[in-house]
């Protein structure tokens, strides 16, 4: 996240979270009173997954500070993925439920080809194809439009998490990444 506050020239606010409503309000408090920001954007989908808790969370919140509540990505879960990699931005799987997605996926940048592949092993498996639901992976990204320069990640070693509750049973697979870097842009 360092690096695409940097590519983007947009300062970068880490928050420490222990008790999650507390401390990101806390945050959004400081923010809201120290620098004027007026609302809060989510990159999540609309009604997917688990967006339904994070709306009603920031929602909350937003309304409690008296500042406004977007989540602007919104429709089916597949179109918006492609859409996402369409307009140029290039997200990295950097972690994986190996329940559902094969470790080959650690590390795939997202392209339309890979995004059409995802596609059908989500569908074969029964989960989200954005992850919305937060089943599959999670990612981040390297690359996009108004990136000034691309992030390569270096060296990473593979590790490994089991999270387990009631009803489900994750084991993640994941790039703990040990050096990255900002490199210039190639040309498309």
């Amino acid at each position: 996240m360092d690096l695409q506050s940097q590519t983007m020239g947009i300062p970068l606010q880490v928050v420490r979270v222990k008790k999650p409503y507390e401390d990101i309000l806390g945050a959004l408090t400081n923010l809201k009173y120290e620098q004027g920001i007026q609302g809060i954007v989510t990159g999540d989908i609309a009604g997917a997954g688990c967006a339904v808790i994070h709306s009603s969370y920031y929602e909350s919140m937003a309304k409690q500070l008296g500042l406004a509540f977007m989540m602007p990505n919104e429709g089916n879960t597949y179109d918006v993925l492609k859409e996402v990699v369409d307009i140029g931005l290039r997200p990295v799987l950097n972690c994986v439920n190996t329940n559902f997605i094969d470790e080959g996926w650690l590390g795939r940048k997202l392209d339309p080809e890979s995004v059409k592949e995802l596609k059908k092993l989500c569908d074969e498996k029964g989960i989200d194809v954005s992850s919305e639901d937060g089943q599959g992976y999670h990612s981040t990204v390297v690359e996009a439009p108004f990136f000034k320069e691309s992030i390569a990640i270096g060296k990473y070693k593979n590790k490994k998490k089991k999270e387990k509750a009631k009803n489900w049973k994750r084991n993640w697979l994941y790039m703990d990444i040990k050096e990255c870097y900002l490199e210039p842009k190639q040309p498309s």
